[in-house]
């Protein structure tokens, strides 16, 4: 009977040893968890700033180009192609 108590309580302290071990890997967990949620959503942000910063410098190079091929065809129609130049 002694015997059993013995080989039960050594069993006892094994599972509260291996129940404490995975409660910290637990909360080790649970912290890198957060700190990974934290940094996904700030990438998430700076990649939706990006896109919009993308965006805006799309939209200005669009306009650029079109300013630019407007000079161009006013510039073009002020110099006939037919004169001869001497």
């Amino acid at each position: 009977m002694d015997e059993q108590l013995k080989r039960m309580k050594i069993q006892m302290e094994e599972l509260t040893r291996s129940k404490d071990e995975l409660t910290t890997q637990r909360n080790k967990l649970t912290q890198e968890n957060a700190e990974l949620q934290r940094q996904v959503h700030d990438l998430e942000l700076s990649l939706d700033t990006f896109t919009k910063n993308k965006s805006q410098a799309q939209q200005k190079l669009e306009s650029t180009q079109t300013k630019l091929e407007e000079e161009i065809r006013v510039r073009n129609s002020n110099f006939p192609t037919d004169a001869v130049y001497a």
